[in-house]
């Protein structure tokens, strides 16, 4: 028997996008699965279009935080009450194609990972396309500076039983921080192949956010984590240290000199050689 996959579904005030984005998790080819919503204190619809939910579907089940929780202690609560061998979560702004579970499931199962992650397409508040969110071999190497995991992933409950909860503290980069606490630990397999569609309107909580928040929160959790991954190559120093110059302004940045030094040898040692590597196999 398939195993169980469960999904929670954190949502604050998203009766615009909802029942599209539930739609997408109960049309699955893989149907051995448990749609988990958490409302964090919406007052909006959201209660009714979830309700109507449980209803027509004995998969989903439905929970209202009685105060607002914020994501990660929501995330916390919702996979606190899931049952599945494999977890994952998405937005209520956000679609799944309908062979994303099954495709990612197969993928752990092929691998003897405990990750898989795979490409995202963005659309806009019309659902047009925007661009892309493209993953690749080298993805899980680089989670170290950068957020290579995105929004379409699953996980056994062994790695989750492992690493544990959110963290409450790393509010705007929560889910970057377990992505990293994550991938320092476990294996991870990356498909190449788009899987989800991530939405990208006035609403969303990446567009809404405040950048210095961001910015302080990102800078925190990359030092505090970077003795998750031992020693670093010339391309994940680059990464890292790119990523953290870009936490600070250029008046005030201690971590400039390193991205620049970095910054070089990766041209050099990386990009040159990829380069000149398509040319020759461009004219084969």
């Amino acid at each position: 028997m398939n195993k169980l996959v469960s999904i929670v579904l954190p949502v604050y005030n998203g009766e615009k996008y909802l029942q599209s984005s539930i739609d997408s998790v109960l049309n699955q080819t893989y149907s051995n699965l448990e749609l988990i919503i958490m409302d964090d204190s919406s007052s909006d619809h959201t209660k009714d279009i979830a309700l109507a939910n449980v209803e027509r579907d004995k998969r989903v089940s439905y929970y209202c935080n009685e105060h607002n929780l914020k994501l990660p202690n929501n995330l916390n609560r919702g996979f606190y009450l899931s049952k599945g061998d494999y977890l994952t979560w998405t937005s209520h702004d956000n679609l799944y194609k309908s062979e994303a579970l099954e495709k990612m499931v197969n993928a752990i199962e092929s691998s003897g990972c405990q990750f898989a992650f795979a490409s995202c397409r963005v659309i806009n508040e019309a659902g047009d396309e925007i661009e892309y969110m493209m993953v690749h071999q080298n993805s899980p190497k680089l989670i170290v500076g950068h957020d290579t995991v995105g929004a379409c992933f699953l996980y056994t409950r062994a790695l989750y039983e492992t690493i544990g909860d959110y963290d409450d503290k790393c509010i705007l980069v929560e889910d970057f921080d377990y992505w990293q606490r994550a991938l320092s630990r476990f294996k991870a397999v990356p498909i190449e192949e788009i899987l989800y569609y991530y939405r990208w309107h006035d609403g969303a909580l990446t567009s809404t956010m405040n950048r210095s928040t961001f910015n302080f929160n990102l800078e925190k959790m990359l030092l505090k984590n970077r003795q998750l991954f031992g020693r670093l190559d010339i391309e994940q120093k680059f990464t890292y240290y790119h990523a953290l110059s870009l936490c600070r302004s250029p008046y005030d940045n201690p971590y400039l000199k390193k991205d620049k030094l970095y910054s070089a040898l990766y041209f050099i040692l990386y990009r040159i050689p990829r380069k000149i590597n398509r040319i020759i196999m461009e004219r084969q």
